[in-house]
């Protein structure tokens, strides 16, 4: 098994924390995360066309095709 060690904001650790106590059937963060990680690649939640869009917008921003939201109003 690999290791993976993972910062998170202060405020998202007590949400965690949170969320565990509400949710006994994870015995700790660990399993938490580990869960969450194989719902996310075994069903991507976005459309294929989503997630061209998405790949568009990265190439648009690394080619520096952006502009700031104060420029759009």
């Amino acid at each position: 098994m690999s290791t993976l060690n993972v910062e998170i904001p202060d405020e998202m650790g007590d949400d965690l924390q949170t969320f565990l106590e509400e949710h006994p059937h994870y015995l700790d963060e660990g399993e938490l995360v580990r869960d969450a990680l194989r719902h996310l690649m075994a069903s991507p939640n976005l459309s294929e066309q989503a997630r061209e869009d998405v790949r568009v917008s990265r190439e648009q921003i690394d080619a520096g095709d952006v502009v700031s939201l104060d420029e759009l109003e």
